[in-house]
């Protein structure tokens, strides 16, 4: 056996009890009222959440529901509910997410400015077939997507060692790139 390692994620810890509250009420269609603590605030705050799914980023799990507090479906990091306290019957339609139901799919190619025979390799280490791979996420996943693949950037300050770039940008300017969690 030859010698073999990975790379390793930091640990993200998820609190089992919570996690089992947020699948509860996924299934039994339940909105909870969640102590959150947000980037974008100071201080963590109480909010009711209906959540549908959940997802994995690669690297976070999080919490698609409808925010009560904010009226529109978003995502939460499950790492980030810092407790739950209540919960009562929800109203709220998953099928309304149009970003969780919408798929769009990016096309990803070598940097052109590689040579071409680094271009081969890079389609090799891709999978691409004639210079060219899809790849299809939920539209809600968008942002996770593009920062695992590197492509949050301006296409324009991207540099060779790169080594992708995304084609079809006009998917990520017609959609609107879903925000980060908050």
């Amino acid at each position: 056996m030859p010698a073999f390692d990975t790379v390793r994620n930091p640990a993200r810890g998820i609190d089992a009890g919570h996690l089992r509250t947020v699948l509860q009420a996924i299934h039994s269609k339940r909105a909870i009222e969640i102590e959150y603590q947000s980037l974008s605030s100071p201080a963590p705050r109480w909010r009711w959440i209906a959540p549908h799914a959940i997802a994995y980023d690669g690297f976070r799990w999080h919490a698609r529901a409808y925010c009560f507090t904010d009226g529109c479906f978003k995502d939460f990091l499950l790492a980030r509910i810092l407790g739950i306290r209540d919960s009562r019957p929800s109203d709220a339609d998953p099928s309304q997410d149009a970003d969780w139901h919408t798929h769009v799919t990016l096309k990803i190619g070598p940097h052109p400015g590689l040579s071409d025979a680094q271009k081969k390799v890079v389609a090799l280490d891709y999978g691409m077939r004639g210079g060219k791979a899809s790849i299809t996420v939920r539209k809600a996943l968008l942002y996770y997507a593009l920062k695992r693949l590197g492509l949050d950037t301006d296409p324009s300050t991207r540099k060779v060692a790169d080594q992708i770039v995304l084609l079809n940008k006009e998917v990520v300017c017609v959609t609107g790139q879903s925000p980060s969690p908050h």
